[in-house]
């Protein structure tokens, strides 16, 4: 076996960690998922070959979202609770208990060994809707720091898997559910497992506290304060955390720093922040300074269920039930190895129910806070209205005006100004839409107008435009057994939206593309055992084919490729062609974060690998001697249009030319800087 054939070897094995599966949102999507019930598909343009569904945009043509309002009341219980938005904030559900881990729960001596069951723990319960990970203090009457510890979100997600796994432990041992629900124990937010061993003065103190989380994003904070504690000793002599007896207090709000009602709910300002403070009846306290998320609202349409209806949104997801549409679905070995994704569409959808009769939504703030969505509605589109494309249909595009293929019902009426839409004559139930896409490196979005029964609709379809050809120079420097060889050189790279406007998905729509690249040395070199030098230059041409088809800096793929090569040393040429593959993706995550270490690289990478045995010589006189390439390359993407770029590989040279009597051979790694512009 020589080196080339190692190389491919190598390289196949290096390809075959390049397994995770893809976001799906449209076949979710299409199910119109809980908590929205499934709709019937008896009437409906959806089929197993048209399955992508488009969305619905009402907002201003039916649907109205009034400016965002903070909702609270403080009259619940005479002050002792507050409610904010659907949280509810009181004794019961912010409290702090201390006592051995395996005396939390009756049944917890079964699956838990001695030396954990009699660790002191101090158990914490709050309303994670209003507070995440968190800063825990104990705080003296004079306002002093007596304790810190740091609550991350890695330690409260291990806190939970613990809880389940216990759970689950008992479950098995034949424990009723019933005695495992998460109103106590097994639905406590966190717990420090060995709180004096966490340094907490607790049992030396004179003085009460209060325990306080906080939290700070940004400018903005939130901050929650439990009642007062104290030691108090047994007659055993055992301290114990016990709540202690103070001066009865007046239930107060004040609203951006002035009085307000006890119950109210009001308009917020969307472009600033609003502050809150509200002090229990039982002396416990709750604070923010926060800006609201603005809801990202992508769809909505009505369901089976009557007065119910399903939004779709992004990036924050409301308070309450909803359904993450497009979670991370990879494999367990690429995330144990750090090689997910870096670069394409980030947003994550949800869904959810909103009633029709009461549609509203509560939303988290910037960092805190909870804040209502109103929705005034006057049309909500039906959903047998919706269009569905077709299941290849490409998620991203080189070009304006492509055509992608969608399925309605013979009902619906279409009209378009992006670009041009055609119903089929034959199938009326099918269409050609030309979609608009002007603007390079952003996702654009095309709008389909809609009659059905009378009543129009709006829907539209999300596609990125990407940058389909790139320009850059480079300097390389490469070592061969007798010299450093300096050279530069010139690329190019062109990738194709399709062939002619055919849009077959296995031979023509985004699989094909072309490189080429020309590259001299500055200084001459040896090039046989004779000691003749000479300089050298090498053109490259190749055409590429993608097994995965996609956009070329966005999508993953593995690919092969067709190569000529013109090697010229000195009055030496050797012509010659052969194959090979190629693999490409973003820069794995494990490499990903430790280039954003330095500032010059925290922007998206792509990186790149192929491989190219030369077969065939096209020059009878010239026989090849196993010349082959091996590069890696990769790219930072400063801008949308300008790049950095670094590679290294290693190149064989080897040829003889009969009729001149003479052997060349060079052997290189080599390594390579540049800089680059993609348009």
């Amino acid at each position: 076996m020589n080196s080339a054939q190692h190389l491919i070897l190598s390289l196949l094995a290096a390809l075959s960690f390049s397994a995770h599966a893809q976001d799906n949102l449209d076949s979710v999507g299409a199910m119109d998922e809980n908590p929205a019930p499934q709709q019937s598909l008896v009437k409906s343009a959806a089929n197993r070959e048209f399955d992508k569904p488009m969305f619905f945009d009402q907002i201003d043509s039916g649907v109205v979202l009034p400016p965002m309002e903070l909702e609270y009341d403080l009259t619940v219980q005479n002050g002792k609770s507050l409610k904010i938005g659907p949280v509810i904030l009181n004794q019961n559900t912010f409290n702090f208990q201390l006592m051995p881990l395996g005396q939390a729960h009756p049944q917890l001596v079964k699956v838990m060994p001695p030396d954990q069951r009699n660790a002191e723990a101090l158990i914490l319960d709050w309303p994670v809707e209003i507070l995440g990970a968190a800063s825990l203090e104990m705080i003296s009457r004079t306002g002093n720091v007596l304790w810190q510890y740091e609550i991350k979100e890695a330690e409260q997600k291990k806190w939970s898997a613990q809880l389940q796994a216990w759970r689950a432990s008992l479950l098995a041992q034949k424990v009723p559910a019933t005695e495992l629900t998460s109103a106590g124990f097994f639905g406590s937010a966190f717990a420090i497992q060995n709180f004096k061993g966490a340094g907490s003065p607790f049992g030396k103190l004179n003085e009460i506290f209060r325990f306080c989380l906080s939290h700070q994003v940004g400018r903005g904070y939130t901050r929650l304060c439990s009642q007062w504690y104290g030691n108090q000793k047994l007659t055993d002599g055992k301290v114990v955390l016990g709540k202690a007896r103070v001066d009865a207090t007046t239930p107060r709000v004040l609203l951006n720093n002035n009085e307000a009602s006890l119950k109210q709910s009001v308009p917020t300002p969307a472009d600033g922040p609003t502050s809150f403070f509200a002090e229990l009846a039982t002396g416990e306290s709750y604070e923010f300074l926060v800006q609201p998320n603005k809801l990202q609202l992508m769809d909505i349409a009505d369901t089976s269920r009557p007065g119910v209806l399903r939004i779709v949104g992004y990036e924050t997801r409301p308070l309450g039930r909803s359904v993450l549409l497009n979670p991370d679905q990879y494999l367990k070995l690429t995330k144990m190895i750090g090689f997910e994704s870096t670069i394409g569409d980030e947003r994550k959808y949800w869904a959810a129910a909103l009633q029709k009769d009461d549609a509203k939504i509560y939303l988290p703030g910037k960092g805190g806070g909870v804040f209502k969505q109103r929705f005034e509605l006057s049309v909500v589109p039906r959903r047998q209205s919706r269009l569905y494309l077709h299941q290849r249909t490409p998620t991203g595009t080189y070009n304006d005006n492509i055509k992608i293929f969608g399925r309605k019902l013979k009902e619906v009426a279409l009209t378009t100004v992006q670009n041009s839409v055609v119903v089929e004559k034959d199938e009326p139930q099918e269409f050609m839409w030309r979609i608009k896409a002007t603007d390079r490196g952003e996702i654009n979005r095309s709008y389909m107008n809609m009659n059905y029964e009378g009543q129009e609709y709006r829907s539209y379809f999300e596609i990125y435009k990407g940058f389909p050809r790139e320009l850059s120079a480079r300097l390389s420097v490469a070592k061969s057994s007798a010299d450093f060889v300096f050279m530069g050189e010139v690329a190019y790279n062109q990738w194709f939206e399709d062939l002619f406007s055919w849009t077959d998905y296995w031979l023509s729509r985004q699989r094909w593309g072309i490189s080429a690249k020309y590259f001299r040395s500055f200084n001459e070199i040896k090039v046989n055992t004779a000691g003749a030098t000479a300089p050298l230059d090498v053109l490259t041409v190749d055409l590429k084919y993608r097994f995965v088809p996609g956009l070329w800096n966005r999508d993953e793929t593995v690919g092969m490729m067709a190569s000529y090569q013109n090697v010229n040393f000195g009055d030496l040429s050797a012509p010659m062609t052969g194959g090979g593959i190629f693999w490409a993706r973003s820069m794995p995550k494990l490499f990903d974060d430790l280039f954003n270490l330095v500032p010059l690289f925290r922007y998206p990478k792509w990186v790149d690998v192929e491989f190219i045995y030369y077969a065939q010589s096209l020059k009878d006189t010239v026989k090849l001697n196993s010349s082959m390439s091996l590069n890696f390359h990769g790219k930072v993407l400063w801008t949308d249009i300008f790049f950095g770029e670094a590679g290294f590989g290693v190149k064989r040279y080897a040829f003889i030319d009969s009729i001149k009597n003479q052997k060349a051979e060079l052997n290189t790694f080599y390594g390579t800087v540049g800089m680059g512009l993609s348009f």
